[in-house]
């Protein structure tokens, strides 16, 4: 063979061999989709009226994909974020998408400190709040310790929605409590003998542990759902995972590698767009006659992993947070 018909053969042999890999790939990619991008799971059309509907993070991502739903189905949306410009964007689009759909407002609220949280709620002015929805959520902060020195995601993720609930529950007559939790709580870890490690900075932070901290966070707003839900009964405390989701949630943390930056790229074709991941949001809000305490994902209620069940460090996490909230804001 000469040297032409050889090179020929040889680019030949890799083009059959990257239109093989090609191939697979979206074979493996239709696979998955249908595995993490389920249809619709639920399709029930009752609207909202006259309720009126607070979430947090609700400018971005998931928030904002539950908002315009809710929005869609005669909600009062109270969009509560730090970002004033993101959070105009989502409430101009719903606007100009639904303009016969009830109000959709902004409130500035910093979940990274716990007087600003009771600012927002003492500087809310509607008449009424029904639902609220602790959305917001952070993996990863470029700065680690909150201004009132606890460990930034346990603080943003957990504390700052539990006292938030709190302060709603004393000024309003709620009648739903939903915290967006993560099915990453199995990873979580709380001690109920060392709770004061999960307001401690760790010496180390890279991306496993910003992922150990941020499932450990969710593991804490279930077992925060939990208790709430035999504290006020007459309140349906709730909580949910979305699913795998494509969102600007690990937006801090880089890729640490070439392949995961490639994988970047081909996840938002794989996985959950937020209207997808924010299915369970709805469901819960609309949905009558759900089962408080419970965890919910898919439009259904699913069974929880025993680091979700134990009722010691379920009581003992809600003193603690008592009594650090008290601490931090005397």
């Amino acid at each position: 063979m000469s040297d032409r018909g050889y090179l020929s053969y040889l680019v030949t042999g890799a083009s059959y061999a990257l239109a093989g890999t090609v191939v697979l790939c979206a074979v493996g990619a239709l696979a998955a989709r249908r595995k993490l991008k389920p249809k619709n799971c639920w399709n029930n059309q009752k609207t909202l009226d006259g309720l009126t509907v607070l979430i947090t993070g609700g400018n971005s991502g998931l928030g904002a994909a539950a908002a315009r739903e809710l929005a869609r189905r005669n909600a009062n949306v109270i969009i509560a974020c730090r970002t004033l410009d993101k959070s105009m964007a989502v409430i101009k689009e719903v606007r100009a998408e639904f303009p016969e759909s009830p109000e959709i407002k902004y409130g500035h609220l910093d979940l990274s400190s716990l007087a600003k949280t009771k600012e927002f709620v003492d500087e809310l002015t509607v008449d009424k709040v029904d639902i609220l929805i602790n959305n917001a959520a952070l993996w990863g902060s470029p700065v680690p310790e909150s201004v009132d020195g606890l460990e930034q995601t346990f603080a943003t993720n957990y504390l700052a929605h539990f006292y938030l609930t709190n302060l709603m529950i004393q000024k309003y007559s709620l009648q739903k409590v939903i915290n967006v939790s993560s099915g990453l709580y199995t990873r979580g870890k709380i001690d109920p003998y060392d709770l004061e490690k999960l307001i401690k900075v760790p010496e180390v932070l890279d991306k496993d542990m910003y992922r150990s901290l941020y499932s450990t966070s969710k593991l804490a707003q279930i077992y925060h759902s939990k208790e709430l839900a035999i504290k006020h009964p007459e309140i349906q405390s709730l909580s949910l995972h979305p699913g795998l989701c494509y969102t600007s949630l690990a937006r801090y943390v880089k890729p640490q590698s070439f392949i995961l930056s490639i994988l970047g790229r081909v996840l938002p074709l794989i996985i959950r767009t937020p209207a997808e991941g924010a299915q369970t949001h709805v469901y819960c809000s609309v949905e009558d006659g759900l089962e408080s305490g419970q965890y919910y994902g898919d439009c259904k209620k699913n069974a929880l992993e025993d680091v979700a069940c134990n009722s010691n460090i379920q009581k003992k996490l809600w003193e603690f947070s008592e009594d650090l909230i008290l601490q931090k804001t005397s």
